[in-house]
């Protein structure tokens, strides 16, 4: 067996939460380092020994203090990711249509704004990749390449 270091790419999970209306929700940015002003989806870094369901069960109830049970999770996509020169990620993205609990903004420190839009009208000043998932049906993504 060879003693070769091997890259150790970050792993995060995307969430697409929409409503009985159809409206996707999309959380503004702010003092984050990523994309600050544009809005995005809830997500975040998958942790050590942490399964990747359990990441993005994890990060919306963080993030806007639902509930979400493993079975209304939908696989969406998978994406690898190139944000910079110096940093890549694999990106688990996943919708949900039913969860439990009112949804509201538990980390206003890293969110301005936490609001419904139509995916027919969405903001101008969305993440780009971001944008691309919820008018797109990719199962793989490569994205910044």
């Amino acid at each position: 067996m060879n003693d070769i270091e091997r890259y150790k790419m970050p792993v995060s999970v995307q969430v697409i939460i929409f409503n009985k209306n159809n409206e996707v929700l999309l959380l503004k940015r702010k003092s984050t380092g990523f994309s600050d002003g544009l809005y995005g989806f809830v997500g975040g870094h998958v942790e050590k020994n942490e399964q990747v369901i359990d990441a993005v069960i994890r990060e919306v109830k963080e993030e806007i203090d639902i509930e979400v049970k493993r079975e209304n999770l939908i696989f969406k996509s998978v994406m690898n990711r190139k944000v910079n020169e110096n940093t890549e990620y694999i990106d688990f993205v996943f919708t949900v249509r039913e969860w439990n609990g009112a949804i509201k903004n538990k980390e206003p420190e890293k969110c301005s704004e936490v609001i419904w839009y139509n995916p027919n009208n969405l903001p101008q000043n969305i993440i780009d990749f971001e944008k691309h998932l919820i008018e797109n049906d990719d199962i793989f993504l490569s994205w910044g390449w």
